[in-house]
């Protein structure tokens, strides 16, 4: 039986991260996966990286019109799906080089299977037993299946099989409002397909600033996408032509489209685990338990990422990853207190960090709102979309800046430094009094 003083489970972002951590480190590390594919986890193969590079052609074509009356002699015909595909394929297959590379670098040994738990201090890998001193679980999550829609990969799909389209259907219904939903709505519509979204909660984007969502429908509407809130389904018929859902929202009615998007969110990966043999505790819907440092009951292994109950990014993967591989290096118990920011790569891009005006309000805190729209915003206006705008939460008291919520174009790049001042507790005057490029979207905070 081989034996390794660190064994990582899951080749995701988390667990490549921890992996090469722990190897740069010195200790004698395995990263296990189901198969060499597999490295980079959802992130690589069909979420962060395939979802963005499929919205970043999405992105050229909305602004196609805006660029035409600047004088450019361009015309857009469509989309040549299969192309599409197969250039992220190669784009995914490039990322995941460079990971394998770092992995080698920091000599992490690798081995791909299935893997489950004998004790707190072995592990089974497709028939092969393996010993470790210390263990980090970074399995990450899966697609939520629920009965009412059975994924078959031709009619109704996940986020997974999407890619595997080669060509665009003619309408599309997309089953739930948050971020995935919203992305691929964007997707879709861009290029002329009939998207429906539909979502359980009131607004897209629960738990968002609803200022945000408001505006997030607005420009739906008015790129054409139906979005139903407030709206359950309560039958699905697949049939020859495409499915038939029917919905209860203001009215009950039925819903004709050739391809419907399961886009109800994820699960913690962790049933096939065996913890219980491990000695680790997991919760009811079976995410990990563990503490602020990551470790769990069972002091010799941690967990890390979608497969904890933690914000559902790469980013925050990467850096519970560094704090959770320092904490097994060291024995320490370093804990994440950095700000997270949430993105969302729709038309018009969403990003957010800190308190929301209703965090805010809830927790009983005197604030002040400032806003400015991007309609003020020069670069704005050249990049060829100055919708939307910046909200900022700010104490009365202290001027201290809260949190930030930003709609429009470049949000997700420019949030950082929101993220910045939220964590080094900058007032607004700080931020007002510092210089920015001019022409640059960044600028719109010198407005606040």
């Amino acid at each position: 039986m081989k034996h390794f003083d660190t064994v990582v489970i899951g080749a995701g972002p988390g667990g490549y991260e921890a992996a090469i951590e722990l190897g740069r480190a010195g200790l004698k590390t395995l990263l296990i996966d189901k198969s060499k594919e597999r490295i980079g986890g959802t992130c690589l193969n069909e979420g962060c990286i395939s979802t963005k590079n499929y919205l970043e052609s999405a992105s050229y074509v909305s602004k196609a019109s805006y660029f035409t009356d600047c004088g450019l002699d361009v015309e857009v015909r469509g989309l040549n799906m299969e192309r599409l595909r197969e250039k992220t394929i190669a784009l995914k297959n490039e990322l995941r080089s460079g990971v394998v590379w770092l992995l080698d670098q920091a000599g992490v040994e690798t081995f791909f299977g299935e893997a489950t738990f004998i004790d707190f201090h072995t592990i089974d890998v497709s028939g092969e037993k393996i010993g470790f001193e210390k263990c980090i679980i970074a399995t990450g999550a899966k697609v939520r299946e629920i009965p009412l829609l059975p994924l078959d990969g031709k009619r109704i799909l996940s986020s997974r099989e999407v890619f595997d389209l080669t060509t665009l259907p003619k309408s599309i219904a997309i089953i739930g409002g948050g971020a995935v939903g919203c992305e691929f709505a964007t997707f879709f519509s861009a290029f002329g397909v009939n998207v429906t979204l539909i979502a359980r909660g009131a607004q897209l984007l629960t738990g968002e600033d609803e200022d945000i969502s408001k505006a997030l429908i607005r420009s739906f509407k008015k790129s054409g996408i139906t979005v139903m809130t407030s709206t359950s389904i309560l039958k699905v018929h697949v049939h020859t032509e495409g499915v038939t859902l029917s919905v209860q929202g203001q009215i009950e009615e039925d819903i004709e489209c050739e391809l419907v998007l399961s886009a109800i969110g994820r699960d913690p990966n962790t049933q096939d685990l065996h913890l219980e043999n491990a000695g680790v505790q997991s919760s009811s819907k079976g995410y990990i338990i563990v503490n602020a440092s990551f470790q769990t009951i069972q002091q010799n292994i941690y967990a890390l990422g979608d497969c904890i109950d933690t914000p559902a990014y790469a980013h925050t993967a990467y850096a519970e990853a560094k704090i959770a591989a320092r904490n097994l290096i060291n024995g320490t118990s370093e804990c994440n207190h950095h700000i997270n920011p949430s993105t969302v790569f729709s038309n018009p891009q969403i990003a957010c960090c800190g308190l929301s005006e209703k965090d805010a309000k809830e927790q009983g805190r005197s604030i002040h709102i400032k806003k400015a729209f991007l309609k003020v915003n020069a670069k704005a206006k050249i990049n060829g979309d100055d919708s939307g705008f910046v909200k900022m939460i700010v104490c009365s008291h202290s001027d201290t800046i809260l949190g930030a919520t930003i709609i429009g174009g470049e949000a997700t790049e420019i949030i950082h430094e929101m993220v910045m001042a939220v964590e080094q507790k900058l007032t607004s005057k700080d931020l007002a009094n510092m210089i920015h490029v001019h022409p640059s979207v960044s600028e719109i905070f010198r407005y606040l």
